[in-house]
């Protein structure tokens, strides 16, 4: 086959920067590198004069990278360069993909730091881990960051708080359009998932035409299907579904774009047991639509009670709400604390009193502070000496009165062999310890299962961080069998954490509600590096709500005192 001089150079230059990526010798980089510039400059098939032998004469191109063509010009994929590609994990080499990112910058998060891909990148950006890197520094991770939200806008699904705001631009762009009454956020997003396919929108209008009209000016790409939806891609590539529906039909119609399809069809069969209908269009008995104001008179209707949004997933929560059973859900009033989270004097942006002053702001009334642990060399972890000076300023800072009361804790690294990497002589100075996993990721599931049991068994282990490790749309968990550690925490009275960073909501719902079966406690936690970082406390709430979880089973919604006095 056909070669050109852009295939060829193209084949030849991923290999150099695959080469140079895993630390080859910088002679054979150079050779590859040098011949992708030699192939630049040729014309015609260089197939054919490789077959001839006169692409062997031409500078730059050696017996090894002649053989790269050859192969390409047989309909092969080169030797050297699924050798290269070998060498480099897929995730390492998808970072090249971000814009300022060449292959020395990439080797360097590879190999310095353990970043495998363009979601712990991500990760370890708001972690402020490349502000110390050699090469990098602060203006650097913040391009990093920007080439990363590009990247993504190409994505199929979208972090939480992106989905979020999607649908709160949306809602600007189209409120007090000609005919647009209200518009609502439906589907995943309004049931709070942890990752959104798309941003669907429910569209109440006094005038359906008119509404129509406005959606098209103003949301121009979006094609209408024979369900009644507008569906496509906004300008930023964010999934889009958007429906337009009369006001006297907009409660029906937004509990059923709301639920799941496992929602959905319980409360179907509900309805068709008590002798009614129930689809998107309302409720109905013998062809007769009943009145439907709001969802919670369809819910009464149907003999239940009204099912909060995060709740309507798998279906059993139907059969609770006809019960009477459904919890009381935990909400954003009943939280008065936090107590994981990261100053300056470890891989944090903010000082404690930074920090202090925006926990306070929020209205809470205790912030537990825990930063890294020695091993985590990585995020600038506290020795012995540095924890101690920590603590003294907690003391000053909680002796100047206040509502806010800061909590000395420490994220104590879960090690090898299950011990924890508490500072010598500091065990007792400690009010909490959170433990957890940040090496070691690729354990079998029996190696990783039995390294956690004995770190929740340490009598000074209080909260398990981040149980599974997993990084939304960038890693999944390492292996462990969580039913057993869920167990093991029930029996030593450790909290189990939800991880509130929107790149983390670990544990995730449906393992936050097996724990809470188990009469575990949760603690939700930001996770936080940052001042605003606090905040995240939002979506850690979320998926205590999926999980079912009251303000009596969160650690944060009760007096502090009252976590320190169970050990």
């Amino acid at each position: 086959m056909a070669v050109d001089r852009k295939t060829a150079s193209n084949a030849l230059r991923e290999i150099a920067t695959l080469l140079e990526i895993a630390g080859d010798n910088p002679h054979r980089v150079r050779a590859f590198a040098n011949a992708a510039r030699a192939a630049e400059r040729l014309d015609g098939d260089l197939g054919a004069l490789a077959a001839s032998g006169e692409l062997s004469r031409v500078p730059g191109l050696g017996p090894a990278t002649v053989a790269v063509i050859e192969e390409l010009a047989a309909g092969r994929h080169p030797q050297a360069l699924a050798a290269a590609e070998g060498a480099v994990p897929q995730g390492v080499r998808e970072m090249l993909t971000i814009a300022g990112l060449g292959p020395k910058k990439v080797r360097a998060l590879w190999r310095e730091l353990g970043v495998a891909s363009v979601g712990e990148l991500e990760y370890a950006c708001r972690e402020n881990r490349l502000v110390e890197l050699p090469g990098f520094g602060q203006a650097t991770q913040a391009r990093v960051l920007d080439g990363i939200g590009f990247r993504r806008q190409a994505g199929e699904r979208r972090l939480m708080p992106e989905a979020a705001a999607a649908a709160v631009e949306l809602e600007a762009a189209l409120a007090g359009a000609p005919g647009i009454l209200e518009v609502l956020a439906a589907g995943e997003v309004r049931r709070s998932c942890e990752t959104v396919g798309a941003v669907e929108l429910l569209i109440v209008a006094t005038n359906t035409e008119a509404a129509e009209d406005a959606v098209e000016r103003r949301l121009g790409g979006l094609a209408r299907d024979g369900d009644g939806w507008w569906r496509g891609a906004g300008a930023d590539g964010r999934r889009l579904a958007l429906r337009v529906v009369a006001a006297g039909v907009a409660a029906p119609a937004l509990l059923w774009a709301t639920g799941s399809e496992a929602h959905l069809a319980a409360l179907s069969h509900r309805a068709r047991s008590q002798g009614l209908e129930l689809d998107a269009a309302g409720l109905r008995r013998s062809g007769e639509t009943l009145a439907a104001p709001n969802e919670v008179a369809i819910y009464e209707a149907l003999g239940c009670r009204w099912v909060p949004p995060e709740l309507r997933e798998d279906g059993t929560e139907v059969e609770l709400a006809a019960a009477g059973r459904l919890p009381v859900l935990a909400k954003p009033g009943d939280l008065v604390g936090a107590l994981h989270n990261h100053t300056s004097d470890s891989d944090g942006l903010a000082t404690l009193v930074e920090m202090a002053a925006t926990a306070t702001a929020l209205g809470l009334r205790f912030l537990g502070i825990a930063d890294h642990s020695p091993a985590a060399s990585y995020a600038n972890g506290l020795d012995a000496a540095r924890l101690r000076d920590q603590w003294r300023r907690i003391d000053e800072l909680n002796a100047g009165g206040g509502p806010l009361r800061l909590v000395k804790g420490l994220e104590a690294d879960i090690l090898g062999d299950g011990s924890l990497d508490i500072p010598e002589g500091c065990e007792a100075g400690l009010e909490y310890v959170v433990a957890s996993v940040h090496s070691g990721f690729r354990l079998d599931e029996e190696a990783q299962t039995a390294r956690i049991l004995r770190a929740v068994a340490h009598p000074a282990c209080r909260v398990l961080g981040h149980p599974t490790g997993r990084l939304l749309l960038a890693r999944p968990g390492y292996a462990v069998d969580l039913e057993r550690v869920l167990a093991a925490c029930a029996e030593h009275g450790v909290a189990v954490e939800i991880n509130a960073s929107p790149y983390r909501l670990d544990l995730d719902w449906r393992w936050a509600r097996r724990a809470l079966e188990l009469g575990l406690k949760l603690t939700v936690n930001p996770d936080a590096h940052a001042a605003d970082g606090i905040a995240d406390l939002r979506w850690g709430l979320a998926v205590a709500r999926k999980a079912g979880a009251t303000a009596a089973d969160l650690v944060n919604c009760a007096p502090i005192e009252d976590f320190l006095a169970r050990h």
